[in-house]
């Protein structure tokens, strides 16, 4: 099985962290390729950088999924998720997606800790898509400037532990997600310290996008998610266009 994960962000230092995470939890015969985001912001924070990195994220599974069994939008908030759902032919996980679902089955209420503030707007609207917000009981947030993204796993491991804990006390959460590609492996490295299960998004979609493609789920042609018409387009990469022009 080869399942390919997308970093719609253009650092390659979080591409690399996050394949570790993925090739953690992978299962023995997957091979895990990746691909960054060929433009866009270094890291996504609001609407208008997640819209920006949906067309990243389409660019990237048009170019790189020829071969590929399953792949994965590996920022949590999932931009570009649906319409890659429409436009692949393979089976497309989200690791927000991924990690509510997996928190879903293992407790009433969730909690999301996530980096900064402008990220706790995106992720609530993020549950609300999924309809998972529901059982959302609160989205954390650090309140401190992000110098280096390629550390903040490292940097922010206390502060981001701290909210863990308060949640589970104040917010009544019963399991907690870790959300941000860049903080990827960080709840297996300190998921002894918080008291409820603690999640990672890429290492939930793994196992997620495994299943899918073990139980030979068929694309639609039928439905919002069957692949739309062809028709003619412009300014796209060759790959893209080639998806959207098909004639």
């Amino acid at each position: 099985m080869k399942i390919l994960l997308v970093n719609p962000n253009i650092s390659t230092a979080v591409t690399e962290l996050m394949v570790v995470e993925a090739r953690r939890v992978a299962a023995p015969a997957s091979e895990i390729v990746a691909a960054t985001a060929a433009f866009g912001p270094l890291y996504i924070e609001n609407r208008a950088e997640a819209a920006i990195a949906g067309h990243a994220v389409l660019d990237a599974l048009a170019e790189h999924s020829v071969g590929c069994d399953a792949a994965i939008v590996a920022a949590f908030g999932d931009p570009g998720l649906a319409g890659a759902k429409e436009l692949m032919n393979i089976p497309v996980v989200g690791i927000a997606e991924a990690a509510m679902l997996t928190a879903w089955m293992l407790g009433r209420r969730f909690s999301i800790v996530c980096m900064t503030a402008r990220l706790r707007t995106w992720y609530r609207e993020c549950a609300v898509e999924h309809g998972l917000h529901g059982r959302l009981a609160a989205v954390r947030a650090l309140d401190v400037p992000i110098t280096d993204i390629t550390r903040a796993r490292d940097v922010l491991a206390e502060p981001l532990l701290e909210l863990c804990r308060r949640t589970v006390v104040e917010d009544e959460a019963e399991v907690v997600i870790i959300g941000g590609g860049p903080l990827a492996g960080l709840a297996h490295l300190i998921a002894d310290r918080v008291p409820v299960p603690l999640l990672d998004g890429v290492a939930c979609a793994v196992p997620m996008a495994e299943m899918l493609v073990n139980m030979g789920v068929r694309a639609p042609t039928q439905g919002s998610f069957a692949q739309p018409r062809s028709k003619p387009a412009t300014g796209l990469s060759p790959a893209l266009t080639q998806r959207i022009d098909r004639d």
